[in-house]
């Protein structure tokens, strides 16, 4: 792909540049969501269509680039049930071009999602810098949400201790118990991490992104970017974790479990992936999200008790259509009582 945008001269290409995933690699706001690999996975995915775009210089070096997901979550009502995602903020080079090519990066794939999507979220990873410059020129607004992250530098004792002392027992017990948390890196594995997802999301309401997804991450990525575990209970599966792994960063993606009364199995496989970053070099365990402060989030005091540090980054949002906007929470309240949200 290379496209001309003729107002200011600003050439775009995709992932085939042979500088792709050299410059994410080498940006310190790099993520695995930036990746040629999993722009590939999440556009192979039914209900999914990625736009991965990257401006560069007059010498061909890239200099912004963005990975948005526009993710459709009812085939039929898509215009108000469907928006555009980027998992992790764009990037650019810390300079003036840096800066003006990604708001015209994002300008144009606005313009592409525009009349299929409610709105365009951004959800950081990092501290804001230099793109939230980009990101107010184009219209985005601010809004806060948390997030936790373990410094998995330390050691292994004094990860343990940092962990709360319910949740230290917690995951004791069910040890005791019989709970042994297993590397689940197949197909079948996958399947099993869904159906825990499935009893998750059931109980929040929430959509559930397909199975295929999931799939095609653990066949179209390096194998040692991927880590699936799944915690069994008198052999049978109980909770499942996926995490993605990259630099320095193991991110906790997706999970799900069953409520056993007396165990928790959950917990025991957040624990087994804190002491897998700390044992292979990584330098932080980042729990994906905590919620917005001061609205209700069930899994915020969980993800709490194993002693990382609260961080605000927020998320930045565009609304496309405000009145597709009203109507998508009237279709999203009535779909939530009928528990939509937890069939697939």
């Amino acid at each position: 792909m290379s496209r001309h945008v003729a107002s200011n001269e600003l050439r775009m290409v995709g992932p085939e540049h042979p500088q792709w995933d050299d410059y994410v690699k080498t940006h310190p706001k790099g993520t695995i969501f930036h990746t040629r690999a999993m722009a590939e996975a999440f556009g192979a995915t039914e209900g999914f269509q990625t736009c991965a775009i990257a401006a560069v210089d007059s010498q061909g070096s890239i200099v912004a680039m963005l990975v948005c997901c526009h993710v459709v979550t009812l085939s039929r009502l898509s215009r108000v049930a469907s928006r555009s995602i980027q998992f992790a903020e764009p990037l650019c080079d810390a300079s003036p071009l840096g800066v003006t090519s990604l708001t015209q990066l994002l300008r144009w794939s606005d313009c592409q999602m525009r009349s299929k999507s409610l709105l365009s979220e951004i959800r950081l990873v990092h501290p804001q810098r230099d793109e939230v410059h980009a990101f107010m020129k184009v219209g985005y607004t601010y809004s806060a949400y948390l997030n936790f992250l373990v410094d998995t530098s330390n050691s292994i004792p004094k990860l343990w201790d940092a962990v709360s002392p319910k949740r230290r027992q917690k995951i004791r017990s069910s040890r005791r118990k019989g709970v042994l948390v297993r590397d689940d890196r197949t197909p079948d594995g996958v399947s099993r991490l869904h159906r825990m997802m499935r009893l998750s999301y059931r109980r929040a309401q929430v959509p559930l992104l397909p199975e295929s997804l999931f799939q095609n991450v653990l066949k179209m990525l390096p194998s040692d970017s991927v880590r699936l575990g799944t915690a069994f209970w008198n052999d049978r599966p109980v909770a499942s974790i996926l995490c993605l792994l990259y630099k320095d960063r193991v991110f906790s993606w997706c999970g799900g479990t069953e409520r056993i009364r007396g165990i928790s199995p959950f917990a025991c496989i957040v624990w087994e992936d804190i002491a897998f970053a700390h044992e292979h070099g990584f330098a932080v365990y980042d729990f994906g999200g905590a919620g917005r402060p001061g609205e209700p989030y069930g899994p915020r005091d969980f993800k709490a008790s194993f002693g990382g540090t609260k961080v605000d980054y927020g998320r930045y949002s565009l609304t496309y259509s405000r009145w597709r906007l009203v109507l998508a929470n009237c279709v999203y309240g009535i779909s939530k009582k009928m528990g939509f949200w937890s069939r697939g």
